[in-house]
């Protein structure tokens, strides 16, 4: 009798353990899944916001010392460990959902199912391996002891490992990935082959997505366009989007391609060969991950290399690693474009530049004729990206008066500077029984992938345009290496000359953001510090905005820098 009930405690355990097991797997995989399933990277994330568990091993250490310390009869200690394990699910079931809940939220695809499943696994097999072991044990209250403490302390080491273990089924499933998405990328290169498009591959450290959508545009007036949707710049995103978008009518194809590491756009020639390349930028982004500037420039080079020897290279003459790019390449055909010709000539430049309610106006100089124009987009980084597929098309045969009609009225992908006139009750994230003030603002929305180019120029933007108080959202940039410290601290002394409120979002770049606005004589009463964006939305919703203001929002950190896990 006592072996029998012995075994029905300890399967309530080991449900009770896998339960929390489960739960807790799902939030590590959605940290994982935010760092493109880079085990390195997500290693890193683990130990920067020290992300190992508590909880569940807390419940187990208790579970330990009290086994050990409580002097019970051999039912009582049965009942004790089955209220150990009710407990561990309890704690469990007060796990968030990530597949509901976070500003990235777990989308669990074929390959995340395959990653939790193996993980889950694992755990279980070991599990059942301790089930088959300890079941003998129950004998008296002494091996019942001796068997929970050991389970316990099994679980703590095991709650304690879970991402490791992830680590694991992600490692062991790789080979099997990548065969897997090499069978997927002939599919698509058999399509590509078939359709033949006229690709036009567009990399950049930044302004790559803004550029592929107005391109798209101004191509699509003549001729059916592929391209991808958002900002799918990977080898397997722009595989599936071809496998399953692409048709025999598209005569060109803009491609995005995004650099993770050296050889990554190779990689993406490989599947989509290009006939032109336009980049758009070779600056201080992703520095984490290259190391340093000279590092992204040969990362960005691999594109104007995989053009054949008739290739079209466009690119952006305000950057000196750019002009270096079109040094490199004078086989091809290269044409560079700016906003300035102090680094050198350039082929199409953009001058007259002046803001206006709706937009700007500007003039662009191209094969000695100038043309006059004006656009819904603002800043410099935006107008940049306008004069880049401007030139593009031109070069490939296109009406300069045609593209200029298309930028007139072109719209990015949302978050890019983009100018929405709203309620101020809008900004509200969430409802706290306080109501939001009366009025409207401008709202500036840069809110993706914030770079020192394009954070300076949205700065620019909100000084110049007319309205009331000028307000600053920002968790400031991320991925700029050594240099990230600094270049967040420029900024906001930029910011704090002219803005009426800054709020700092976050405690990622809280420090260098403060420094700099104090050195730039931002007063205590004029800065905010929250700890999401949700909170700084709320406050200008519900305590501070009045009708006619500003707020520029500069970047939206995703849950891998706002948030401060709890495990």
């Amino acid at each position: 009798m006592n072996t029998l009930a012995g075994v029905v405690c300890l399967i309530i355990c080991t449900v009770c353990s896998f339960y929390f097991f489960y739960r807790r797997g799902l939030r590590y995989l959605q940290f994982l899944q935010q760092e493109d399933y880079e085990s390195g990277r997500f290693v890193d994330w683990l130990m920067q916001r020290k992300a190992f568990d508590k909880r569940g091993s807390l419940t187990s250490a208790v579970g330990i010392a009290l086994n050990f310390i409580l002097p019970l009869s051999f039912s009582l200690e049965i009942g004790l460990n089955i209220a150990i394990a009710l407990g561990l699910s309890y704690v469990a079931g007060l796990e968030e959902d990530p597949r509901a809940v976070g500003k990235l939220a777990l989308k669990m695809t074929d390959r995340a199912k395959r990653i939790f499943n193996l993980t889950c696994t694992i755990y279980f097999i070991s599990l059942l391996v301790l089930l088959f072991y300890f079941a003998h044990d129950f004998t008296d209250a002494g091996f019942a002891k001796l068997t929970m403490s050991t389970f316990w302390l099994i679980q703590v080491f095991a709650f304690f490992a879970e991402p490791l273990i992830l680590i694991l089924a992600n490692a062991l499933l790789d080979p099997y990935e990548k065969d897997l998405q090499e069978g997927f990328a002939n599919e698509a290169r058999k399509i590509l082959s078939t359709v033949h498009p006229f690709v036009i591959g567009i990399t950049g450290s930044y302004g790559k997505t803004s550029s592929k959508v107005i391109l798209t545009d101004i191509l699509n007036t003549v001729s059916p366009t592929f391209t991808t949707p958002r900002s799918i710049n990977s080898y397997m995103g722009v595989t599936r989007e071809i496998r399953e978008r692409m048709k025999p009518q598209h005569k060109y194809a803009v491609i995005e391609m995004g650099a993770y590491y050296t050889g990554s756009i190779k990689r993406m020639c490989s599947l989509t060969p290009p006939n032109a390349a336009l980049v758009t930028a070779v600056g201080a982004m992703h520095l984490e991950r290259f190391g340093s500037q000279e590092n992204v420039f040969k990362a960005k080079s691999e594109l104007p290399e995989a053009l054949p020897g008739d290739g079209v290279l466009v690119i952006n003459g305000d950057y000196d690693y750019c002009r270096k790019m079109g040094e490199n390449h004078k086989d091809k055909r290269v044409f560079v474009y700016g906003l300035d010709e102090t680094k050198g000539p350039v082929d199409a430049l953009m001058y007259d530049i002046e803001p206006t309610e709706k937009g700007t106006n500007f003039a662009i100089r191209w094969q000695g004729k100038v043309y006059t124009g004006s656009t819904s987009l603002l800043g410099r980084p935006m107008l940049s990206n306008a004069l880049g597929t401007f030139t593009m098309a031109c070069v490939l045969g296109l009406n300069p008066e045609l593209v200029l009609a298309v930028i007139k009225n072109v719209k990015t992908e949302s978050n890019r500077l983009e100018p929405q006139r709203a309620a101020i009750a809008s900004l509200q994230a969430v409802r706290n029984g306080k109501p939001p003030r009366d009025g409207n603002v401008l709202r500036l929305n840069d809110a993706y992938n914030s770079n020192p180019q394009g954070f300076n120029g949205a700065l620019e933007v909100l000084n110049r345009v007319k309205g009331g108080r000028k307000i600053l959202v920002t968790p400031g940039m991320i991925e700029l290496g050594d240099k990230q410290f600094e270049e967040n601290k420029n900024c906001a002394r930029n910011a704090a000359a002219f803005c009426d409120l800054v709020v700092v979002v976050g405690s990622t770049n809280k420090e260098a953001l403060v420094e700099g606005l104090k050195e730039g004589g931002l007063k205590d009463e004029k800065l905010k510090l929250v700890t999401s964006m949700r909170e700084a939305l709320n406050f200008l919703a519900e305590d501070f905005c009045l009708d006619g203001d500003v707020v520029l929002i500069e970047n939206d950190l995703p849950d891998l820098y706002e948030s401060v896990p709890t495990f």
